[in-house]
C-alpha cells in the first residue's frame, strides 16, 4: 500500500473481512513518500485493534525513477489532510522484503495471496532478488493498468498510463513478465460509476456512529467536498479475493511499456482475438472485466460491521 485514502479504505475492508487471514502489511512509495504511507498503515491497524497485524516499510523510490507524487488528491498526509493524531504502534523491524519472504517461507503450501494497491516496486524486487518466492505465492492481485477492455479503461495519470504502474513502469514489467499468476483490476472497472461513493453514499457513512465511520468520513471529506464522488480503486482488489463473484475475469496477453514518448506506463492488452494466444504480445494476465454494481453496498456494509 502507498498510503492513499483508498488504500486505507481497502485496509479496513481486509482486516474486517474473516474470509481473509491478513499476515500483515508493507507499504511502498507512492502517492505519498514510504515513511507516510508506513505511519497511515499503522493507523489503521491501530483503529481496528489488530496489533497483530505487522507493518513493514518498503522501498523508498521506484526501481530506476524518480518517485511522483498523489498530494493533490490524496493530500500533504495522504488521507485527505485529516489530521489524524500519530499512531502509537511502530512498524516492524523487518524491512519489507524480508517480512513477506518470512511470511512465504511460512506457508506450509502455495497459498499466500499478495495484494498490491500500490506500485509495484516492493514485489519486483522480491521476485528479482529471490527468485525462489514465485513459487511460494498463489497469486499477486494488484490494482492497477488502464487496459481499453471496457470504456472506462484510459489512464488517469496520462491519457493511457494509471497511477500505480506509472509510478514504477520498471517494476510492474518485471511482475507482469514473471511465472506468477496476476490478477489485474484496472480503472477499466474501478471507475466505472456504479460502484464509486457518492455524496449520498458519503452523507449515509457520516450518519454512522463509531470510529471507523468518524475516521472513514474525515479522510474522505475533502475528496467529496471537491469532486462529490470517490472511487474505490483498492477497496474493489481486496474485494475479488473477499467476494469474488462480484467479478468478472477474462485473460489478455499484456505488457508494460517503459520507454514509450506518450505511451510511458501504459499497460498494453493485446486484444487481437484472431491470433492464435502462441501469436499475441505478452504474457498472460487476468484481467478484470466487469464489476458487479452490488459491490459497493457490499463494502459499505463490511465497513460499518462489527
Amino acid at each position: 500500500m502507498d498510503g492513499g485514502i483508498d488504500d486505507a479504505l481497502a485496509l479496513i475492508l481486509a482486516l474486517k473481512s474473516p474470509e481473509l487471514e491478513v499476515a500483515g502489511i508493507t507499504a511502498v512509495s507512492g502517492n505519498v513518500p514510504v515513511e507516510q504511507a508506513t505511519i497511515n498503515g499503522l493507523r489503521v491497524v491501530e483503529l481496528l485493534d489488530r496489533a497483530d497485524v505487522w507493518v513493514a516499510r518498503g522501498l523508498g523510490n521506484p526501481l530506476f525513477r524518480d518517485p511522483i507524487r498523489a498530494t493533490a488528491f490524496h493530500g500533504s498526509d495522504g488521507l485527505g489532510d485529516s489530521n489524524l493524531p500519530l499512531p502509537k504502534l511502530t512498524p516492524s523491524r523487518k524491512p519489507a522484503l524480508n517480512a513477506i519472504l518470512e511470511t512465504l517461507a511460512s506457508s506450509k503450501r502455495q497459498s499466500t495471496t499478495i495484494v498490491c494497491t500500490g506500485p509495484l516496486t516492493n514485489i519486483a524486487a522480491l521476485l528479482t532478488e529471490f527468485p525462489d518466492a514465485k513459487g511460494m505465492i498463489e497469486e499477486i492481485v494488484m490494482m492497477g493498468g488502464a487496459y481499453f477492455v471496457t470504456k472506462y479503461g484510459f489512464g488517469n495519470e496520462t491519457p493511457v498510463a494509471e497511477f500505480n504502474v506509472y509510478s514504477d513502469p520498471e517494476a510492474a514489467k518485471i511482475v507482469f513478465e514473471a511465472s506468477v499468476p496476476v490478477k489485474a483490476v484496472g480503472l477499466d472497472v474501478t471507475v466505472d460509476p456504479r460502484v464509486q461513493l457518492t455524496k449520498s453514499d458519503y452523507d449515509w457513512l457520516g450518519n454512522r456512529k463509531g470510529r471507523v465511520s468518524a475516521f472513514a468520513s474525515s479522510i474522505l471529506k475533502n475528496n467529496m467536498k471537491t469532486y462529490g464522488r470517490f472511487a474505490l480503486h483498492d477497496p474493489m482488489a481486496v474485494a475479488v479475493k473477499v467476494k469474488p463473484s462480484f467479478f468478472q475475469f477474462e485473460m489478455y496477453h499484456a505488457q508494460v511499456e517503459t520507454k514509450g514518448e506518450y505511451t510511458l506506463g501504459m499497460t498494453v492488452a493485446d486484444r487481437r482475438d484472431w491470433l492464435p494466444s502462441d501469436k499475441l504480445a505478452g504474457r498472460p494476465v487476468m484481467v478484470c472485466t466487469n464489476a458487479d454494481p452490488r459491490f459497493k453496498q457490499f463494502f459499505l456494509t463490511r465497513l460499518m460491521a462489527a
